[in-house]
């Protein structure tokens, strides 16, 4: 998840840069350089095509899974949070805006870049380590990634419910409103638009 994320967070900002020629906060999420779809992403990837030994294989698991976990988490965004972070409709051949076939197209190159040379040799290097040196690192990796996940959902949640006039009724309400204002989160978020 954190390796995932942190690659599709450095793709996104060199997207941007050659697209609108200058810098877009790309992360997705308040402290950390994980973005939560090339996260989840990896994680599918890693979990779903690491049996299979042929790069066609993975390609075309990795195209239409891609697609579907995009499209998936775009339509969950919407509905839980109220906000979409993207949208390619006009684009050619977009799915209803939350995904497109060129797009999935790249999700299968990048099933096959992230299961031969990064999973695979990573692997190896995770069973050398001692199992218990293996069990704290990845119970602290966990830890981070939840403590992010559960700060950047609830500060997203009380920039919707600000965007609606509804007050905090907690003081964890009102120390997100404090610490993640609007204007923090537009220039956090920057695509992420309140529907």
């Amino acid at each position: 998840y954190m390796i995932g994320g942190t690659l599709g967070t450095v793709w996104e900002i060199l997207f941007n840069l050659m697209k609108l020629n200058r810098f877009v906060e790309c992360s997705g999420s308040i402290f950390t350089a994980f973005n939560p779809v090339y996260g989840c992403g990896a994680l599918v990837i890693v979990c779903g095509l690491k049996k299979f030994r042929r790069p066609w294989q993975v390609f075309t698991v990795g195209t239409f899974a891609g697609g579907a976990i995009e499209y998936f988490l775009s339509y969950c965004e919407e509905v839980i949070l109220g906000t979409r972070s993207w949208n390619y409709k006009g684009w050619f051949l977009s799915i209803n805006g939350r995904t497109t076939v060129p797009i999935m197209i790249f999700w299968g190159i990048l099933c096959m870049l992230v299961v031969f040379c990064v999973y695979k040799p990573l692997d190896k290097a995770f069973n050398a380590l001692p199992e218990k040196t293996f069990k704290i690192i990845g119970w602290c990796c966990f830890a981070l990634v939840c403590i992010d996940m559960f700060i950047t959902v609830s500060a997203m949640f009380r920039y919707v419910a600000r965007h609606d006039g509804i007050q905090p009724l907690t003081d964890f309400g009102r120390w997100l409103d404090a610490t993640f204002d609007n204007a923090f989160m537009r220039r956090k978020f920057p695509s992420m638009r309140i529907q």
